[in-house]
């Protein structure tokens, strides 16, 4: 009782305090409404498809870091969204650091083995390993695709890519096998004449070079836009080089030099030019082994030139000068995705008293390019590999031999 009547006391006070001040109860009203009004309004958090299609477009835009720093957004915001194994395919992409985008790879493509981004991160694991001349690697990796996903739409692509891996490693009959797969599977796909390609370089390894000729040629026949022609013209000519028909390979390199003035092909085609037709009395001069910027014409690679009637050609040379002869091996002291740390393994290899060079690689889809350091051109594997022994133990580097 006496508690109900001390809260009406309470109220009663309250009641005359705000008739006393009509103006206070007012006040109070609009100092809630302000002090309502004053808390800050939470901005529209941006939704994981956006994030994702932002991080896409800056990717596709080069803007590579800060396509890493949405996506690890996403990742840290949204670690249950179905966006995330695409996410953190495309951050493995991004990564620099080779030995840390192997195992983001490794670990995708464990982990959603049975999803499309697990496919993907195979396949891009195999790709890794071969843009960084871990060729042994590269076969596995692929390998392993090929059993895990015997149905997938990349079986050319994969199958081309396990070809040039084992090609690398000198395991060129077993690369022949793989290139014919890739034309089983899909010979009017843009695979197809890399997979020539590739089966004629084997041969040609092998020794085998009318099989390798036959490969180049198709190529010039069935496919008229293939974007490596120069490089054909050039392995033609060296085939036919081979084979001791110095015509036909003098047409292949006077073709190259016509056809495709700025290819990187063209000073050593010219080389041979000149030597072909200072070992040839019967080979008329092309104007392409002298001038560097030749008119372009035809000229038909099969059709050799006619002596004139009348004339006896000079005895012909059986082979051309060893200056001239194929020197496909280099030593590779080392694989860097920064060009700082490639300049301080050039000097070392400078200390050790060799000169080298940079051959900077890269891939479609890897947004960061390789740097290999490299020693030397070598026309025999023996050659090199004396001067790989040297750097490894001048350099404290590892060294190996890589064959074009």
């Amino acid at each position: 009782m006496k508690m109900m009547n001390a809260d009406k006391k309470i109220e009663e006070k309250r009641v005359r305090i705000i008739g006393a001040h009509p103006y206070l109860s007012l006040f109070l009203m609009f100092f809630a409404l302000g002090s309502f009004a004053a808390e800050p309004t939470p901005k529209p958090t941006e939704d994981t498809h956006s994030l994702f299609e932002k991080a896409q477009k800056l990717f596709d835009q080069k803007d590579y870091q800060e396509a890493k720093d949405t996506l690890n957004q996403l990742v840290a915001k949204h670690p249950m969204d179905e966006y995330i194994p695409r996410a953190r395919l495309l951050l493995a992409n991004l990564q620099e650091d080779f030995n840390v985008s192997i195992a983001q790879f490794k670990s995708l493509a464990a982990e959603y083995a049975d999803k499309p981004e697990g496919e993907e991160a195979q396949k891009d694991l195999g790709a890794r390993y071969y843009l960084a001349d871990k060729y042994e690697e590269a076969a596995k990796s692929y390998h392993e695709f090929l059993e895990t996903y015997p149905k997938s739409l990349a079986l050319p692509e994969v199958h081309y890519w396990y070809a040039a891996s084992l090609a690398a490693m000198d395991k060129n009959d077993q690369a022949v096998d793989e290139y014919k797969k890739v034309l089983d599977l899909s010979k009017d796909s843009a695979w197809a004449p890399k997979a020539f390609l590739g089966m004629g370089n084997a041969y040609f390894k092998m020794k085998k070079y009318d099989d390798a000729r036959d490969q180049y040629l198709r190529i010039l026949d069935r496919y008229h836009l293939y974007d490596e022609l120069n490089l054909v013209y050039f392995r033609l000519g060296q085939t036919y080089e081979a084979q001791q028909k110095w015509r036909e390979a003098h047409a292949a390199f006077q073709t190259l030099i016509q056809q495709y003035p700025r290819s990187f092909e063209v000073a050593e085609a010219r080389d041979h030019l000149r030597a072909l037709e200072s070992l040839h009395a019967d080979i008329a001069h092309a104007p392409e082994a002298e001038e560097p910027t030749p008119t372009p014409t035809v000229v038909t690679v099969q059709a050799a030139p006619v002596p004139h009637p009348g004339v006896t050609p000079e005895p012909v040379l059986s082979k051309l000068p060893s200056s001239l002869a194929p020197k496909p091996f280099h030593v590779q002291v080392g694989v860097y995705s920064k060009k700082v740390n490639a300049d301080k393994a050039r000097q070392a290899i400078h200390k050790a008293g060799y000169s080298s060079y940079v051959v900077t690689a890269k891939q479609e889809g890897v947004p960061y390019p390789y740097y290999k350091v490299r020693v030397g051109n070598y026309a025999d594997r023996a050659s090199a590999e004396k001067v790989a022994k040297i750097l490894a133990q001048k350099t404290k580097e590892k060294a190996i031999v890589i064959e074009d």
